[in-house]
């Protein structure tokens, strides 16, 4: 199932009457709405980066995951129920899921989550900037900035 996802003002975010996923009032500047296409289920964000937009990846039938800047979120979609919030300590680049686990990938760091209890199996710190992550059958390589290959 994929969302719609629209940019709205912050006057219009302000405006809006549905349940928030994630704001923060001293530093966002770019908000927007995302619902999935029969707009049974409606669900407002703020963010602080003006140029790039949240990644939302459809996990199962019904939960989400919506990372941007330095937050990531799984949801369920018919409820709104946060499953797990994560305050990231660097800037959130992507999601993959690979073999049941969900990577949640950010300068710095890589977080592999659970995708069945949601629980985090483990952060795994990188040397470098990160720069690109392949899957293979039992090996997972992360390429950073720096020309370093690691896998885990």
């Amino acid at each position: 199932m994929k969302l719609n996802f629209k940019k709205v003002s912050e006057s219009d975010f302000e405006k809006i009457d549905i349940p928030v996923l994630f704001e923060n009032k001293l530093t966002d500047t770019t908000y927007a709405v995302i619902s999935n296409y029969g707009n049974e289920y409606k669900y407002k964000l703020g963010w602080q980066s003006e140029s790039i937009s949240p990644t939302i990846l459809n996990i199962d039938k019904f939960i989400f995951s919506i990372g941007i800047d330095q937050i990531f979120v799984i949801f369920e979609l018919h409820t709104g129920n946060i499953l797990k919030r994560i305050s990231l300590d660097y800037y959130f680049y992507d999601i993959k899921i690979f073999k049941e686990i969900l990577y949640v990938i950010t300068q710095l760091e890589i977080i592999k989550i659970n995708i069945t209890d949601l629980m985090i199996i483990e952060y795994f710190a990188l040397p470098d900037y990160f720069e690109s992550i392949e899957f293979e059958e039992s090996v997972i390589y992360i390429k950073c900035i720096n020309g370093e290959i690691l896998n885990i």
